[in-house]
Parts: C-alpha cells; sequence; structure tokens
C-alpha cells in the first residue's frame, strides 16, 4: 500500500462546482484540493464573473496556402507565455471568413488561454494581446477573457495563469481524453484571487517593461541580420524572376543528379554567386565544423512533458524563431535510454538545424543541458576560429534556408540529406563583421533572459501574495528592482 493517495470526501464536497459529476482519482488528488480549498476560504472571485470568455473556431474554408490576411492563432503561436511574431509560421484566414468569426476577434487587453492540448506544457499557456499585435482571430483550442470588472487588470490575469495556482486548476480540471483539454464552463469555474489595484498596477508595470525589452530584442536581432545580409551585398536582394535556366548536362543532372526544374532556377545560382564573390573568401560547410554532422533518433522512453532537471528530447517544434530554444517545452528522458543515446547528445554552443518537414529553423544550445536531437535535427560544432557560432547560425536562417529550400527532395514530408547539407558553401565573414553580429545577437539573448525574468518575478510576487501578504511580495519586487 506504499504510495496509495486516497481522500476522502463527502458526497455534497464531490458534487460542488463539479458539473461533470467527474469521481476519477486526477480531479481530487490532494494537492488539487489543497490549492482549491486555500483559494476558496479567501473568499476569492470566480473568473467567470471577471471577463467575457468565448473560444474560437477553425473554418473549414480556410486556405491553408493564404500568406496575408487576418492571423489565425494556434496553440503553438504561445511561446513562453508570449506571442510569437514569426509571420511565415501563422496560418490566415481571409476578411469574409474573419466576417464569419466576428465574435472572436481579438482586441488589446485580451488574455488568451489554451484549453487543448496534447500535453499539459501545451493546455494552459497564456498570453496578453498588445496594441501592436496584427489583426487576429482563434481556434477551438483557445479562449480569449475580455476582462468586464474594473477591479482586475488584464496584465494580472495574464500572470495569474501561469502561476502555481492557475496551472494547479488548469491541471484539476483539464480531461485527458486523447488530447486534455477544457470547456467553456470550467475555464469560468476558475478562481481567481482578488488583490489591490496598487499591487495589480505593480504587477502590470513588470509585465510592461518585460514587453518592452521583448521589442528591444527583436530589434537587435534584426540589427543582427541585416548586419550580415549588408556584408555579403544581400540585403536589398531581389532575385531573378526568371524561371528558366539552360544548363549543359555536365552543369545540370551530370553534377548534382537532379531533374527538378525548381533546383535550376536561376535566383539560387544568383545567391551562390553572391558568396563565391564575397571578399573574404568562402568555404563549403563541412570545412568548418570541428566534428561529423549527426542526426538523431526517437527513443521509445520519451516522456511528453517537461521535467525540471531532466535529460531531454529535441525537437525542432521547441525552436523559437530568434535562435533560442524553448527549454520549459522539451521532452523530458530517464537516464537510461539518455545513456544509450550518447552520441547524438548536445553541447553549449551547438548549432542545430531542421532537416526534415520545415526545413531551415535554427537554434543554438545556450547553456549546458542533457539533451538529445530527434532524427529531423542535425547537431553542427562549429570550428570558432573560422567563423562565429553565432554568426553561423544567423546565416543558416537566412541565406542557408534559401540553399537548403534548392536541397530538399521529397513531396510529402521534404527532407535534406546530410552529404548535400555538408556540400553547401557559408563564407568566412570578415572578423569586424563577425563581432558585431555576435555582439546583436547576445544582446538578443540576454534582453530576452531580463524579459523572462520580469515575468517570472511577477508570478513569483502573485504567488507570495495569494500565500503570505502583499506587502511581503512588495518587498520582493522593491529587492529586485533595487
Amino acid at each position: 500500500m506504499d504510495g496509495l493517495e486516497a481522500v476522502e470526501l463527502k458526497l455534497s464536497d464531490v458534487l460542488e462546482d463539479n458539473d461533470s459529476k467527474r469521481i476519477d482519482s486526477n480531479y481530487f488528488k490532494k494537492e488539487y484540493l489543497k490549492a482549491y480549498l486555500s483559494l476558496k476560504s479567501k473568499e476569492y472571485k470566480l473568473n467567470k464573473n471577471i471577463s467575457t470568455i468565448r473560444s474560437g473556431t477553425t473554418p473549414k474554408d480556410r486556405d491553408e496556402n493564404l500568406k496575408k490576411g487576418v492571423i489565425l492563432l494556434k496553440t503553438n503561436d504561445i511561446r513562453n507565455n508570449i506571442l510569437l511574431d514569426e509571420k511565415n509560421n501563422f496560418f490566415y484566414i481571409n476578411k469574409v471568413t474573419d466576417e464569419k468569426m466576428k465574435s472572436t476577434r481579438l482586441k488589446t487587453g485580451d488574455v488568451l488561454l489554451n484549453i487543448v492540448g496534447a500535453t499539459t506544457s501545451v493546455i494552459g499557456r497564456s498570453s496578453l494581446v498588445s496594441d501592436v499585435f496584427p489583426k487576429s482571430n482563434i481556434t477551438q483550442a483557445m479562449v480569449f477573457n475580455r476582462i468586464k470588472d474594473i477591479n482586475f487588470l488584464p496584465e494580472y490575469l495574464f500572470i495569474f495563469f501561469q502561476t502555481y495556482y492557475g496551472q494547479i486548476q488548469v491541471k484539476r480540471l483539464a480531461r485527458p481524453t486523447g488530447q486534455y483539454n477544457l470547456n467553456l464552463n470550467e475555464v469560468g469555474k476558475f478562481i481567481i484571487p482578488k488583490i489591490s489595484t496598487d499591487f495589480q498596477l505593480k504587477i502590470a508595470s513588470l509585465i510592461k517593461l518585460g514587453h518592452q525589452n521583448l521589442d528591444k530584442r527583436k530589434a537587435s536581432y534584426q540589427q543582427a541580420e541585416t548586419l550580415l545580409l549588408t556584408e555579403l551585398d544581400l540585403l536589398n536582394f531581389k532575385p531573378s524572376a526568371e524561371n528558366i535556366a539552360i544548363k549543359s548536362f555536365g552543369e545540370s543532372f551530370g553534377n548534382s543528379g537532379r531533374l527538378d526544374s525548381e533546383y535550376y532556377q536561376p535566383k539560387y545560382d544568383e545567391i551562390i554567386k553572391k558568396i563565391k564573390n564575397y571578399k573574404n573568401g568562402w568555404r563549403r560547410i563541412r570545412e568548418v565544423l570541428t566534428s561529423d554532422i549527426k542526426s538523431g533518433t526517437t527513443p521509445k522512453e520519451i516522456k511528453k512533458e517537461f521535467i525540471k532537471n531532466s535529460n531531454y528530447f529535441l525537437r525542432a517544434e521547441s525552436f523559437n524563431d530568434d535562435l533560442t530554444l524553448n527549454y520549459d517545452a522539451l521532452y523530458s528522458l530517464d537516464d537510461d535510454a539518455f545513456k544509450k543515446h550518447k552520441n547524438i547528445t548536445v553541447q553549449k554552443f551547438d548549432v542545430l538545424v531542421s532537416m526534415t518537414g520545415t526545413i531551415g529553423n535554427v537554434a543554438i544550445i545556450t547553456k549546458d543541458i542533457n539533451a538529445m536531437i530527434n532524427q529531423n535535427v542535425v547537431k553542427l560544432s562549429v570550428n570558432e576560429e573560422l567563423i562565429n557560432h553565432h554568426v553561423f547560425a544567423v546565416f543558416m536562417k537566412t541565406v542557408g534556408k534559401s540553399l537548403l529550400t534548392r536541397e530538399q527532395t521529397g513531396n510529402v514530408q521534404p527532407y535534406v540529406n546530410i552529404p548535400n547539407f555538408s556540400n553547401l558553401i557559408i563564407p568566412i565573414i570578415k572578423e569586424s563583421a563577425q563581432t558585431q553580429i555576435e555582439q546583436k545577437i547576445k544582446a538578443s539573448f540576454k534582453l530576452k533572459a531580463e524579459s523572462k525574468q520580469l515575468l517570472d518575478l511577477a508570478k513569483h510576487a502573485v504567488e507570495m501574495a495569494i500565500e503570505q501578504s502583499e506587502e511581503q511580495a512588495i518587498k520582493l519586487i522593491d529587492a529586485y528592482e533595487g
């Protein structure tokens, strides 16, 4: 009987706020009940009294090839509780479809919450819609909370969803039916503690500063890309629209083994010519690495959840758009499984590139971590004496991505094989330009880390206000700011 957890409750307690009449053990875990009773005992409000809650839909007539219009947000568009700005990865709907979905058009100050997810790391992610985010709508896997009670700020609700007391309610109410999911009624039963307006304003100030740092981070990263493209004379490069190329047998199939017309589009030759004309020279990618390129595998022992201080499994889905990794969304592995795959584990400063599916996504390993890669990703250890790993990563994400697109094969699942990848060319950027690019990327990473610290501080301060007092929480904030 060791390890058995049992809870004894009256029928009235079982049925309270339990419209779906759940009696499963997950719903009545001691940890969940303790948090629930702690909130309820202090007469906290239900968030159905605080906000208007609506979920979206996924229109059947949506054009998946649409590249502009109104953004249709998906659950994976929220990473680290921030709405992404990866325009190339958004789904779009046209104005006609958006008009049909006008009741779920997002407004500034809406607080988003994922209510469907394959794992507990996806469901419960939250985000705040800013005044600069483009026009957007949501799928049925998300809800927006639109504040209607003047005693609550959207910034406070946004950060509360991320606290222990917010996430514990997600875990308790989410039903694992193939995927984890919540319905609108269940979201409406979330208990949100009422705290003073002054304290909420302090929390809002931290969040605003954190978001400002993210905007600066984006600008710094864009400057790094601009520096690289300027150095290669590719900043305002407009590739040829010509779709006809005349090649001899030796210049075409005899050299590449390819007969498809896409491979021979003049734009690729123009990019390659720019690189080969670079004044500081160029090399093959295999020549700027300190070890052979390796791809990974998918072990059977993967746990599809993030477990702190574990071993981790890296997929391209965890790559952010700014060369960073979403560490909190990594899957986990036990020690035995990790030891079996030591040859495909990553090291600090390795550059990762996706080679299957969405090709050319790039991330840098920025810290020491026990992690292995899957078969859709390659790890690259760069010779820093030739090219800095930050510069290498920026090149692969910009110019390199175009060259990878040329090399991809396969219709259902596009991929690039390692021999073709290793044979791609890369410029050896002059040292002064490398230094400037590296500084911009490092500044970008630093600003993102500072933003995360501010959001974590806001979260911990709210938890402290609930568990202890607002006065203690203010001391925590003041100590950080001091």
